[in-house]
């Protein structure tokens, strides 16, 4: 009864340690696929209405990039946004700009990694607003999650650092985080942070093949 306990015993850890190996096998860059989707609602209390829900549909998929068009809720269309295929923001009608030197994913992605983040956002339709974003970025490792979309076991990013107005004299700590499911071939949820309060971001629906 013993040796079989025993065996019993040595073979659920053998199992067990299986199983963290593969949890921590670094999460490769996603395929993303035409048509795959994902619906969203983003919370921003500095913003009238604070809440938004909008579809991002990918309509165009080569070797360097990722375009998509976001429709809010209602059908009406929004605008289209491009993104690197490591999901780094190119550009896109509400948020800017980008000119990206170290984006904030770069795959693949293990836990206890770390590195710099940087890039830089233009609004052209806010005049001459320019700003600097720099980020340490570290990923913390696998968590449970829930958004309305479901639970999901998560690849935890958290960014750290600050942002600068180049336009004006402004300056604050931001942080950056990020819930990433890879069979979701995108995060879950987003949550950026600095001293005028935070932003958030969680998937409602998605669809992918």
């Amino acid at each position: 009864m013993q040796v079989a306990a025993r065996r019993a015993a040595l073979a659920a850890l053998f199992v067990c340690g299986s199983c963290l190996a593969q949890g921590d096998k670094p999460v490769q860059r996603p395929e993303v696929k035409v048509d795959d989707r994902w619906v969203y609602r983003n919370t921003n209390a500095r913003r009238n209405p604070p809440a938004i829900v909008y579809e991002l549909r990918v309509s165009f998929v080569d070797a360097r990039a990722i375009h998509a068009v976001i429709e809010r809720q209602g059908g009406r269309r929004e605008s289209d946004a491009t993104w690197t295929r490591d999901w780094n923001a190119v550009n896109a009608v509400d948020e800017g700009v980008f000119e990206v030197e170290k984006g904030m994913f770069q795959f693949p992605l293990s836990t206890g990694q770390q590195y710099p983040a940087m890039w830089e956002v233009r609004r052209p339709r806010a005049g001459e607003f320019h700003v600097r974003h720099e980020r340490k970025v570290t990923i913390m490792g696998w968590e449970d999650v829930e958004v309305p979309a479901g639970k999901f076991r998560a690849l935890k990013l958290q960014a750290d650092g600050y942002y600068r107005r180049i336009d004006t004299v402004n300056s604050d700590e931001a942080r950056n985080t990020y819930w990433y499911v890879p069979q979701v071939k995108r995060w879950v949820k987003h949550v950026y942070q600095d001293v005028r309060g935070e932003i958030v971001e969680e998937l409602y629906f998605y669809r992918v093949q």
